[in-house]
This record gives structure tokens, sequence and C-alpha cells, in this order.
């Protein structure tokens, strides 16, 4: 089996088919189809929303009461205040950009024909090779890692000649227009509102004039053994031999002033390009990044899948958060819905984390520095938000973050019911943190400590020191929860806000530690006196009813015992809290682990397969992969 490269037989008929390519910045979706192509485009700053804060209008919230309600167990009055009095407006979504049409000439797939596509995770190339009635045809397709611009290259067999008609169109509002003889430009201003899939509104799309990200897309077409015309915005290509298209597209995020001189030059790049030159450049550059680190294991069907999962995992890395870029976020940069799923923004209570949970480990340390520009964006709003909202101190971000950086905590809205149980968490900020302390410790960055990581890490703390408040004579949060997992409490009945959960004190055991770390490393006393105190007023692990490590600090039993999130496990991966010699913990981990099973969805398998890892269970790792593959047992 080649490892570095996925081969099919036939287009994909499906977008989790068709092949991602990207470089961070510009993402494309290649279905492959010869005939009738849609390549799905997207741009990583293209998002809805202008900014604007997100917060509960209640500026006025009563801690001290809620904090009561959850210590008597009056947790429906609890969450109901929550949901009325601290839950905000949902976070802005990543959009399409645009899909670039390809209609050609190219005879139907019959019998005796050939086909096949194929990406290689070592170049970042897709090919398809097709061959019909005797004529042969190839198209070759990359995202440059050297250059904003997407190429594709058309070749046809001498004598069977190529019809092209090339066009671009777009879910948002935009206008197409010529702008040359082989040029097209689509121009579009995003909405300001996009609401999540999940929320049943009259008006989910909303657009204000004036308002919005704007966004442009440009097309250069190349014909050396042919002509180029255009009809109806579109362009019409007839060649024999060869065709080249180019493709490049910027937004105004962040960048208003600047925007039309940069169309321009964006356009005038496209329509001077050289192939060949492009090809090896962009190859050049991705193997820079590529080739830093590789892994073999033993042969065998199981092993070889597996390693090409692990490829295609750095591979995706590269593609969606070179450096320069904005942060991978849900799906990478690859989105082809209006409203996509979980509105594919930074959900930061495991899936932003794991994104990048390979960066160092992998040698792509530089990719990371995404994660880290976004941080920076949400401390800005989260000391905001800890200053409006909790009338504290520092910063704190909560489950979901956008490009905007918004930093408070979603769900008022919410149909559901039970929005508290993923809304309410303002942990992340604390484990994003991690990802920042992680960085120097593999690169040992005295500056980036300095000046980056510890001044984002100083204000978590300082935050976290003000929320945590007294119970049974330790230092807990409250309220608190155990992300997207439900408790019954001792009337049986189904709750997700509490104290003390156990991620919540694994982050922070975790965050202090580090912190008087670095102040140690560093030479600063700043809260270090505070920080010690309280870090040794968490309260301890508990051991629970079957033996498993509790969840939150009552011996609550969970709503859904194979829940996905097994976050009270964080605390052994990815953190490091629950120690090598720390047996009985260890123990209790695994009786959690063992509880919730072996199935789910992929992210979660690949969650619990890293812990069993850490637990030195090479086996029952191995079986999370496999399942998380599909892989018969052979």
């Amino acid at each position: 089996m080649d490892y570095l490269t996925l081969a099919f037989d036939r287009p994909a008929e499906a977008w989790n088919e068709a092949l991602p390519l990207g470089n961070g910045s510009m993402g494309a979706m290649s279905y492959g189809r010869l005939r009738e192509e849609k390549i799905e485009l997207n741009l990583d700053t293209l998002w809805s929303g202008t900014g604007r804060s997100k917060e509960n209008k209640n500026t006025d919230v009563d801690w001290d009461f809620l904090r009561q309600k959850i210590f008597d167990g009056e947790y429906e009055e609890a969450e109901a205040y929550c949901k009325e009095n601290i839950l905000g407006d949902w976070t802005e979504s990543y959009l399409p950009a645009g899909n670039l049409h390809i209609d050609a000439n190219i005879p139907e797939l019959k019998e005796h024909g050939s086909y096949q596509r194929q990406l290689s995770i070592k170049d970042a190339l897709e090919q398809v090779v097709y061959r019909q009635d005797g004529q042969g045809y190839l198209r070759e397709f990359f995202v440059s890692m050297s250059e904003p611009v997407m190429a594709l290259h058309y070749r046809a067999d001498a004598g069977s000649g190529l019809e092209l008609r090339i066009s671009l169109d777009s879910q948002i509002r935009h206008v197409c227009s010529g702008y040359g003889i082989s040029e097209l430009v689509l121009e579009g201003q995003a909405p300001v509102y996009a609401a999540p899939s999940y929320y049943s509104c009259e008006q989910p799309i909303v657009y204000e004039e004036g308002k919005g990200i704007r966004f442009a897309i440009g097309i250069s077409v190349q014909a050396p053994k042919g002509c180029i015309r255009q009809k109806d915005n579109t362009l019409l290509v007839t060649a024999d031999g060869d065709v080249y298209i180019y493709l490049s597209g910027i937004t105004d995020f962040q960048a208003q002033d600047s925007y039309l001189s940069r169309k321009k030059q964006m356009l005038e790049q496209i329509c001077d390009l050289s192939y060949p030159q492009l090809k090896e450049a962009h190859k050049k550059a991705y193997a820079a990044y590529f080739d830093r680190m590789d892994l073999t294991l033993n042969p065998g069907i199981q092993n070889d899948l597996i390693t090409k999962m692990f490829h295609y995992a750095r591979y995706l890395m590269i593609s969606s958060s070179k450096p320069g870029t904005q942060c991978a976020n849900l799906q990478g940069i690859w989105n082809h819905n209006l409203r996509a799923p979980w509105s594919s923004n930074y959900t930061v209570n495991i899936n932003t984390e794991m994104n990048y949970w390979m960066a160092e480990s992998c040698n792509l340390g530089d990719c990371h520095t995404a994660l880290f520009e976004l941080i920076d964006r949400t401390v800005k709003k989260g000391k905001i938000t800890a200053q409006k909202l909790y009338g504290l101190e520092g910063w704190v971000s909560h489950h979901n973050i956008d490009i905007w950086g918004n930093s408070d905590p979603v769900g008022k809205y919410a149909q559901d019911g039970s929005p508290c149980q993923y809304a309410l968490w303002p942990m992340s900020s604390a484990w994003l943190c991690r990802h920042m302390w992680e960085h120097y410790c593999y690169t040992l960055d005295g500056d980036f400590l300095k000046d980056r990581a510890y001044p984002v890490i100083r204000e978590a703390v300082r935050f976290y020191l003000g929320y945590l408040t007294e119970y049974d004579g330790y230092l807990v949060t409250c309220p608190s929860t155990s992300p997207e997992n439900c408790f019954l409490d001792r009337k049986g009945e189904k709750h997700s806000v509490t104290f003390a959960s156990t991620m919540d004190i694994s982050i922070l055991k975790e965050l202090f530690a580090t912190y008087l770390q670095i102040c140690k490393i560093l030479k600063v006393d700043v809260l270090e006196k505070e920080t010690e105190f309280a870090l040794k007023k968490l309260p301890p692990f508990k051991i629970g009813h079957d033996g498993q490590l509790q969840e939150w600090y009552r011996d609550y039993r969970e709503t859904d015992i194979h829940h996905g999130h097994v976050s009270h496990l964080y605390g052994l991966y990815p953190g490091n809290v629950i120690k090598e010699t720390d047996q009985e913990l260890k123990k209790a981990c695994e009786i959690s682990l063992n509880r919730r099973g072996s199935q789910g969805t992929g992210w979660c398998m690949v969650w619990k397969a890293s812990l069993w890892a850490r637990l030195k269970n090479g086996e029952k790792a191995f079986e999370l992969l496999k399942n998380q593959a599909n892989l018969t047992h052979t």
C-alpha cells in the first residue's frame, strides 16, 4: 500500500468523498469530475458578522445567589437563571466563498474506459487520469504553498482537443464580471448574521448594506494553443493540448482600507504565471513542512492504513494552518454550507485543541502559531467579558470562539432546552494556555515565553483566582459543568450545572502549576503567592461508586455512560496532572474508559485511544484506532 497517496477509481459523489486542498488561506474541495466539475472554494477569513458583542444584556448577575442555589442542589433554578442572565448570542459562522464550475467536452466513461483520481500527500497535488475511446485526459490541481494561488492544468492527447466552459458563482450575494479577455472576477459581501443550522428562525441569513466582510475571487485562463472568449460571464475555451486555470481570492477582514489595492494586485498576479515554475515552487515550499519527519510501522494492511492516516493528518494541518493564516476551525478550512454544522467555528471544549495536539510532536510548531494569533484576539475580548460578566480582572473564554475572538458564552436563544451543558463553561481560556506552554517546552524559545505566553497565561490565572470560591474547605469553580455531559441528581433528575467538575479542577491544577514554573523561569513573582495558595486549596480527585474517576465533585451518575466527551480524564491526557506513580488514579481512569466504551464518533475515539496510550495499553489504543477507521478485525 502506498501510504502517501489517496487513490480512487471514480469521482466523488458527496462532499465527504471530495479531496481537500489548501494553503491555509485558501481551500478547495475537488470532486474529480471531468465533464461537469464544481470545485468548492473557501477563504479562511470569510465569516459572517462584524465583530459585534454577543454578550447577555444583563450586566448585574447575582453570583452569590446563583452559587448558593447550586450548593443547595437547586439545579433547575440555577440553570434557568444562567440561561436568562448569563448566556448570550451565537458566534459568527465560517462561510463558503464560492464555486468554480468547469464543464468539459470529455466523453462519458463507458465500458473499457479507465479513471483514477489521486491525492499525493507527499506533494499536495491532485491528479485525475482518464481514458475513453482511445483518448487520454489529465487534470492536475494544487493550491500553492508558495503563492496565494490555486492552479489547474487540463491536458488532452494530441488531436483530442479541449472545450471548456468556466464560470464562478457563490451562495453569498455577489456580482460576477469580466475584466479582460481571459479573466473573471466575483465580488460579494458576507451576511452580518448566519444562524446556526440547529437554530430555527424566520431570517437565518441577514444582509445589511455596507456591512459584512467583502471578498473577491479572480480567475485567469491560459490556452497556449487555443482561443478564449467571454459570454455571459463565462469563459469559453477551445484548445489543442493544454489549458491552465489560475484562481486567487481576498477578503477585507481587518484590512478594509487596503482592500481595493489588494484586489487589483491579486488580479494582476494571476494573469502572469508559469505553471511549471509555480508547481515546482509549491512542491518545494510544501516539502519544507512535510519532509520534517517520517513514521514507519511494521508492514501490514492495518499498520499501512494507520500510517496513511497519520500522514494525512499532517497534510491537513499544513494545508489548513500554514503560518500567517487563520487557525484551523471545526472543518479545517473546508466548508460548503452557508449554515455549516456548528457554524464551523472554533469549538474550544475539545475540537480546536485536538486539531493542534499533533503540532509540536510532529515538528509543525510554526503551524501552531495560527492558534496563538486567535488566542491573542480572544484575550482582548476576553478581558471585556471577564470584567462585564464576572466583575473580575484577567481574561476568559467559553466553549465557542469565532474569527473575531468572541469570548462570551452562547446559548441564550437555544431551542434544545439544555444549553448550559455546552455553553456554560468558562474554562477554554485555561486550556488554550496549555498550547502556548507546550510550544515553549518544545522550542525553549525564551522570547516567546516572555513576550507571548507569559502575559496570556498570567491574565488567565488572574481571572481564575477571582472565579474560585470556597466550599467545604476547598476552592472550587462554581458554576461548573463537565462539557456537554449531564448527571442525575439525588431525585433522579437530569442536570448539567453544578460545581467543581473534575475537568475544571484538572485544568486549573495544570494551569497554576505551569504558571508557577514560568515564574521561576522568568524570575517574576506576580500572583505567585496567590497561585501557590489556590493550587493547594483545589479539591483532590475522587474515586466513585464503580471505582471510576468521578466526573463531578459529588458522585453523580452520568445520564449517558457512553458519552463522547471524556472530559474528566483531562488530567491524564492531554494534561499531565495524573502522574505515572498515581496507580490508584490511573486504575480509576482505566475503569472510566472501559465504562465509556470503544465506540463513538471519530474525534472521541481518537481521544480515548490517546488516553489508553497514556496508560501504556497499546492493544486498547489500537482497538480504538481500528474502530475509528472502521476496520474489520483480521
